[in-house]
This record gives structure tokens, C-alpha cells and sequence, in this order.
């Protein structure tokens, strides 16, 4: 039998032990699941069974079946070539300006999120495209780079975002309500990154496009309005109440097949398959990572971790306790994916911020925010790296550029958490709940 001292200890044991099985490389799946057997196999107050029902119970959600089915829809789209046709109605509008392929990269992005709802796939997706597209115009590799990786972090903003569909799961929040929420900080993020491609490009010497007609402009917008009746379905369908978040992902992969086998005529049932193969790899692990972050919240609660932290420190100004909040989001952001890292730091500052008076909608948007823009910074930097190896580029080359994107999207968050109403104003016009 444990003493009381070793019984007190335990708490700590949780997070070192973590801490060490990452710094060894151990996935964190499987360090979350087994530094959290190892904590209940100390404590006498627990069963092993605790283990097995809690991750059970991390996975018995109807709203997380729609992490895949927007992931599938996404790959479909691609492999649709949907996303070519984006880019080629972004370059109709804009392509007449210096440095059109920078401004479509974000213009891209900000619409591909509004398909996919995953950064990666945008990066993947759109890099592919216009990262060599970029490099052949006379763009230095490392802003192609740069710029690819900094805009695709919309695609965890932009409804439908698969990050905010768990956040609303981990938290009960409303899944509707953060949709709408972060359409305006995603808005911002577009404007911010297209006024620094603006100060960029005028170094480079970039050839300007003839501007295109009405009727190019036209033909092309058939396409792109057709792909961009993804997210208006959604998220009317989510707010309307016609449709759950796992209902409308089912009706984008739908959609997109309507699309792709019937309209433009680029699928076939190889891409399909392999389209799914691709979501299958690509959401395994993550789910895994949410099952074994199911149990180590549990213990975060069982040992009351949050109040332990906060003890001695009062923290009830929303202003500061949500910069502390977005400060350490971002700092773990940076070394675990962000789905994980919402499983484990969710219940430690729910608490915290439902004290202190913050709206749940600003805690989440500004919480999924910061842990997103971890896909840009190493070690983990998940989308940098994928951007870089398409341009062919070592990381740490692009890093100063994306810096100064990380940057601009920082001062966003800013905003977001000194003025809330750029979150709350529509989910308070136009959500369920707006009345």
C-alpha cells in the first residue's frame, strides 16, 4: 500500500513521465496511454479497468465520425483537381497584381479550408501546386515555402475546421457556434497575410499576368462557386439545425463525389480508394491520440490538478488569464499535434476560464488558434515541414519568413482576445441560440 506522501506525488509523475517518453520519441499515442496505465497501476485507489472504459468513452462520440468524413472530402477534392480550379479562379481576380501567385496561395487556402477543415491537407494539397508554381516565376523558395505553410494554418479556423469539431466534443461546446465564430478571425488572418505578401513581393522581381476578361473570370467562377458550396452547406445546415456536424460532413463527401463523377468527371473508383486510403492514415493516429488523451484528462480531474496549479495564483482579469491560456496552447502547440494537446489542456483550463467569466466560444476559437499555429513552428511544425520538403528546401530555411507570418497571426489573437466581439458577433446574429 502507497503512502500518502507517494499517493500526493503521483500527480507529478504524470507529467514527467510524459515529458520523458517524448523527449525519447515515443509517438504520443502510445505515450499518453502509457503514461497514464502507469500512474493507475501505482495508485491502489485505481483499476486497470479504469483504463480501457475511459478511452473507450474518448472514442464513443457521434461528432468525432466527422473528423474522417471532412478529411475524406477534402481528399476527394483534390483528388478531383478542385483545387486547381480554385487557384485558377483566384488567378483570374488577382493574377493582374505583382505577386498573384502569393496572394492565391492564401486566397486558396482560405477557400480550401472551407472544404477540407484539416491545415495539412491544405498545405499538401495546395503546396504541391503552387509552391513549384511560385519557384518557376522567380519567387525565392523559402517565401514559397513560407507563405504555403503561414496560410494553411486557416484550414484549423475556417469552418468546417476538424480541430473545432473536437474542441466542441472535449468541452460540450457548441460546434455551430464555433464554426461562426471563427469565419471573422479567419477573415483577419487572410487580410493580415495578404498585406505582408504586399511588402514582400515588391523586392522580388515577379512578372505581373494579364488581367482577365469577364468572361474568363466567369467561366471560372462556375467552378469555384460550385466547390464553395461546401462550406455555405455546412455551415447553414449546422446553424439552420438541419443537420448535426457528422451529418453535414457526410453530405460534403457526397457532395464532392457528386462533383467529382458527375460534374467535372475526374474520379474514379481507384481515386476513391485511394482517397481513402489516405484519410485512413491520416486520422488513425490522431484518433488514437484522442483515446489515449481521453484517460489522461480523467486523470487530470481525478487528482484535481487544476486547482492544484492555480493555487496561490488568482488569475480573474478574462484579459490576462486568456493571454497565460494562448501563451502555453501556443507553447505546447510546438512540440504534440493539436488534437492530443486539446484532449490534455481542455479540462485544465475549462475550469479556469468558465471562473473568470470568459465567453466558452472565445475560449475555444482562441485556444484551437494558438494550439493551430504549432503547425508552423518547430519541432513539430507539421505543415512547414511538409511545405519545405515540396520546395526542396531544409527547414530552417523558411523558418525567418514564417516567423514573421507566426507574427502578424499573433497580433490577430491579440485582437481576438481584447475585442471578443469579433468572435461572438455572429454566433450572437445568426446561431442557435441568437434567438
Amino acid at each position: 500500500m502507497m503512502t500518502a506522501d507517494w499517493l500526493f506525488l503521483l500527480p507529478w509523475l504524470l507529467f514527467a513521465l510524459l515529458g520523458v517518453l517524448i523527449i525519447l520519441g515515443v509517438p504520443i499515442a502510445m505515450a499518453l496511454v502509457l503514461t497514464s496505465f502507469s500512474v493507475i497501476v501505482l495508485d491502489p485507489r485505481l483499476t486497470p479497468w479504469i483504463l480501457f472504459q475511459r478511452m473507450y468513452y474518448g472514442m464513443d462520440s457521434f461528432v468525432l465520425l466527422a473528423v474522417p468524413l471532412f478529411l475524406l472530402a477534402g481528399n476527394l477534392m483534390n483528388a478531383a483537381r478542385i483545387t486547381d480550379r480554385l487557384i485558377t479562379l483566384c488567378l483570374n481576380l488577382v493574377g493582374h497584381v505583382k505577386g498573384a501567385l502569393a496572394h492565391v496561395n492564401v486566397l486558396v487556402s482560405m477557400l480550401f479550408a472551407g472544404v477540407s477543415g484539416s491545415s495539412t491537407a491544405d498545405s499538401a494539397g495546395i503546396g504541391t501546386v503552387l509552391i513549384p508554381a511560385m519557384k518557376k516565376e522567380g519567387y525565392p523558395a523559402h517565401f514559397s515555402v513560407a507563405v504555403t505553410a503561414a496560410s494553411s494554418v486557416m484550414g484549423i479556423i475556417i469552418p468546417p475546421s476538424i480541430n473545432m469539431i473536437v474542441w466542441g466534443a472535449l468541452t460540450s461546446t457548441s460546434i455551430a457556434g464555433l464554426f461562426l465564430g471563427g469565419i471573422i478571425p479567419g477573415i483577419l488572418i487572410a487580410i493580415t497575410q495578404l498585406l505582408m505578401n504586399l511588402g514582400y513581393v515588391r523586392r522580388y522581381d515577379v512578372p505581373r499576368r494579364k488581367r482577365a476578361t469577364f468572361r474568363e473570370i466567369l467561366h471560372s467562377g462556375k467552378d469555384g462557386l460550385l466547390a464553395a458550396g461546401i462550406p455555405v452547406l455546412i455551415i447553414g445546415g449546422i446553424t439552420l439545425g438541419i443537420m448535426t456536424p457528422t451529418e453535414a460532413a457526410v453530405m460534403a463527401v457526397l457532395y464532392a463525389l457528386v462533383l467529382g463523377f458527375v460534374v467535372y468527371r475526374e474520379l474514379s473508383f481507384k481515386s476513391v480508394l485511394d482517397a481513402s486510403t489516405d484519410t485512413v492514415r491520416l486520422c488513425s493516429l490522431s484518433l488514437f491520440s484522442l483515446v489515449g488523451a481521453a484517460i489522461f484528462g480523467y486523470l487530470i480531474s481525478f487528482y484535481r490538478i487544476p486547482p492544484q496549479l492555480m493555487v496561490g495564483v488568482e488569475i480573474t482579469d478574462p484579459t490576462v488569464l486568456l493571454i497565460v491560456i494562448a501563451g502555453v496552447m501556443l507553447l505546447v502547440g510546438t512540440f504534440m499535434d493539436s488534437l492530443p494537446a486539446m484532449a490534455i489542456l481542455a479540462p485544465i483550463f475549462q475550469p479556469l476560464a468558465a471562473h473568470a467569466g470568459i465567453d466558452p466560444l472565445q475560449f475555444g476559437v482562441i485556444s484551437v488558434m494558438a494550439l493551430g499555429l504549432g503547425l508552423i513552428t518547430p519541432p513539430y511544425g507539421l505543415c512547414l515541414m511538409i511545405s519545405a520538403r515540396i520546395g526542396g528546401i531544409p527547414l530552417l530555411k523558411a523558418l525567418g519568413t514564417t516567423m514573421l507570418y507566426l507574427l502578424v497571426m499573433l497580433g490577430v489573437i491579440a485582437l481576438l482576445i481584447i475585442f471578443p466581439d469579433l468572435i461572438l458577433y455572429l454566433p450572437n446574429t445568426f446561431g442557435p441560440d441568437s434567438g
